[in-house]
């Protein structure tokens, strides 16, 4: 069982608590817990969230770790072509593959990170839409509660109120009844 759900239960709680109006269909209820529940399950629903926060922890290590991994590769490229340079026969022919190793490790780098920034963004797209979602989802969840515990209530008040009379009605029946033999006695 979830935070969230343990909130909506101690929401019910109060609704069920709750105080009847005498003689209509409200109930009195504590706003202040209600609005502390609330709080609590606006704190405690985004999930998600945090992992999404993980997700983005995680891309950030990976970009840097593609980055390394680039300057690291741009580095070996780099003293290759120092060592072809110092070969005076390849020279010309040293330049020429430097600068395409440097070439396709910039090119590999940029690609790798342009990758991990694209599925990063779309897993923290999707936790944001399912984090948004329950959240949705609680709240109209939170609201159809009410609304049955203020129909339960009407209800309940209804059913005593139409007992209440059916009781008075057999009072005053008795009574009359009661009144006609005594005067029948006379």
């Amino acid at each position: 069982m979830t935070n969230t759900d343990i909130l909506l239960e101690d929401l019910e709680d109060v609704l069920d608590d709750a105080t009847s109006m005498p003689m209509t269909k409200k109930s009195l209820v504590d706003v202040e817990k209600i609005k502390t529940i609330i709080e609590d399950i606006r704190l405690n629903t985004p999930q998600e969230t945090k992992q999404a926060k993980a997700i983005v922890d995680s891309r950030n290590s990976i970009l840097d770790e593609a980055k390394k991994e680039a300057a690291e590769i741009i580095a070996e490229a780099q003293a290759q072509a120092r060592e072809l340079v110092a070969r005076d026969q390849i020279t010309q022919t040293a330049q020429a593959e430097a600068a395409d190793i440097i070439a396709k490790a910039k090119e590999e780098g940029d690609n790798y990170v342009k990758e991990s920034q694209s599925h990063a963004s779309e897993i923290l797209s999707n936790a944001t839409t399912q984090a948004n979602d329950m959240v949705t989802s609680a709240q109209n969840k939170s609201r159809e509660m009410l609304t049955a515990v203020n129909n339960y209530a009407d209800d309940t008040l209804l059913s005593i109120d139409d007992s209440l009379y059916k009781a008075l009605a057999d009072v005053r029946r008795i009574r009359q009844g009661m009144n006609n033999k005594k005067n029948s006695a006379e």
